[in-house]
């Protein structure tokens, strides 16, 4: 039996990348700490490790073509949906701690999020786009995503703990 370690490779990294999205998409869904100091460490590692990842898939030779500039508009897509995911998301106070979550519209956001992956690859893979189906990409695309949202998650939670704490002083509005 002779295998092709290499479409075996790329299988189990799209597999564990996508179970690896899964999981952090769902977990925009359950209230989670809002410390601003720690929100821009996960999109910020896996945009470093997008950006790694497509050094390393096209370190053996790559070739702009036309069709790549698609890559470049699911770029500003994905960053249009996490914006408009960072302003959906939801906050609270639970024992003086931020902590937020986004809504159920977040839901449909992630559903074009994947539609405008989806739709890039495949319109991409019908013009010979060369960056379409790099993995790399994959984690880029989702990291600037989530990168977008937390830029407008960590200036909405300022301006809502300021807000909390102008109602909690005396004379404040609640």
């Amino acid at each position: 039996m002779n295998w092709n370690w290499g479409a075996i490779n790329q299988v189990a990294d799209n597999v564990i990348i996508a179970a690896g999205i899964a999981w952090l998409i769902a977990r925009q869904f359950i209230w989670r700490s809002g410390e601003l100091k720690r929100m821009l460490r996960m999109p910020v590692v896996v945009v470093a490790a997008g950006l790694a990842y497509l050094a390393i898939e096209l370190w053996g030779g790559f070739q702009w073509v036309a069709g790549d500039w698609l890559v470049v508009a699911e770029l500003g897509l994905v960053a249009v949906t996490g914006t408009a995911m960072g302003h959906v998301t939801r906050f609270r106070t639970v024992a003086g701690l931020l902590q937020y979550r986004l809504t159920g519209i977040g839901l449909v956001l992630w559903a074009v999020f994947v539609a405008i992956r989806v739709g890039n690859f495949a319109l991409a893979s019908v013009l010979g786009a060369n960056l379409a189906d790099a993995t790399g990409l994959v984690l880029l695309s989702f990291g600037v995503n989530r990168l977008a949202a937390i830029i407008v998650v960590r200036r909405r939670a300022k301006g809502f703990l300021v807000q909390g704490a102008a109602a909690s002083m005396p004379g404040g509005s609640r």
